[in-house]
């Protein structure tokens, strides 16, 4: 059968006529100092943003969502920037929830953005003097999570700062989508396939046939959206000989599905709704071998398909 994310301060002691040097001397520091925020003259080259997740809960690695946000340094000092992200109402955030999952930023791999030591869900990212560069951040969701299907946004503001925490342009608005795309996976308990893994075929051997004898295996399902459970015999709910002889006998056999008599005469559909977990719900499958009286010796056989998809 078969299934398928100051400079310090210095201080100088004069007297006298030194008072002059004093003078000087502060005055080259408020120069310098106004140099060099001068220096990280930071423009965005691109507008608002969209981060979309294409998310499979099945998957073994989910797609995250990508966000590209390129900046451009016209001063002549490296700027030294810190990325973090705000509600529409302006208060920090360090991850949202969409479709009743969490999904927060991080770097991508060498990207150049680095999570700030100091502070959750800040990202530091050094820009060289008169240089373009994107600032690279994926959108992921938490492991083990699915989320029901359907699309999920909320609207966020980037915010772009130095190191004392001024913003130096504007904040880019950036839209986080989820799409949560309908999806149902089925696995037999025992059978060699995981889910995932596309069709597999499992043996329900009942050895020396007997009148009554029972096997039993597990349907697994798992699904994020009502889904249909179909099952569907070769056969129509009797094992055939395999070697092909004039007059063969067949041998009939039931088949209950947690509980349920399942028709085997035909296509034969259950809707199920597992619970939104990656382990979904396992169903009992019991098969029960009929009267045997009489036929012939040999080996029989019927197929079984059992899918899954989502309503």
């Amino acid at each position: 059968m078969s299934a398928q994310s100051m400079y310090p301060a210095r201080y100088l002691r004069v007297s006298g006529r030194g008072v002059f040097w004093r003078s000087a001397v502060l005055a080259a520091a408020l120069l310098g100092f106004a140099s060099a925020a001068e220096a990280c003259d930071l423009a965005l080259v691109q507008g608002a943003q969209t981060a979309r997740i294409e998310y499979n809960p099945f998957a073994v690695a989910p797609t995250p969502g990508a966000l590209d946000v390129t900046l451009e340094n016209r001063g002549e000092t490296e700027c030294d920037l810190r990325l973090s992200f705000t509600d529409e109402t302006g208060i920090e955030v360090t991850s949202v929830v969409l479709g009743g999952i969490e999904v927060r930023f991080r770097p991508r791999e060498s990207s150049g953005v680095l999570a700030a030591d100091v502070k959750k869900a800040v990202f530091q990212y050094l820009l060289a003097p008169e240089t373009k560069g994107v600032a690279q951040l994926d959108a992921i969701v938490a492991r083990g999570a699915v989320a029901e299907a359907g699309e999920y946004g909320v609207d966020l503001r980037l915010l772009v700062r130095n190191l004392d925490g001024v913003e130096l342009i504007a904040p880019i608005p950036v839209r986080l989508l989820l799409q949560s795309t309908p999806r149902a996976q089925l696995n037999l308990a025992g059978a060699a396939g995981a889910f995932g893994e596309g069709l597999s075929v499992e043996v329900v051997d009942f050895g020396e046939a007997v009148t009554g004898a029972t096997r039993r295996i597990f349907v697994q399902v798992r699904a994020n959206a009502p889904s249909i459970l179909s099952i569907k015999s070769e056969h129509q709910g009797v094992m055939h000989r395999v070697e092909e002889v004039e007059n063969a006998t067949v041998v009939p056999y039931a088949v209950e599905l947690d509980g349920q008599s399942v028709d085997l005469a035909g296509l034969w559909t259950k809707e199920i709704d597992p619970p939104r977990t990656l382990a979904g719900v396992s169903l009992p499958m019991n098969f029960i071998l009929g009267q045997i009286n009489g036929q012939m010796s040999g080996r029989y056989e019927d197929l079984i398909t059992i899918d899954v998809y989502p309503k």
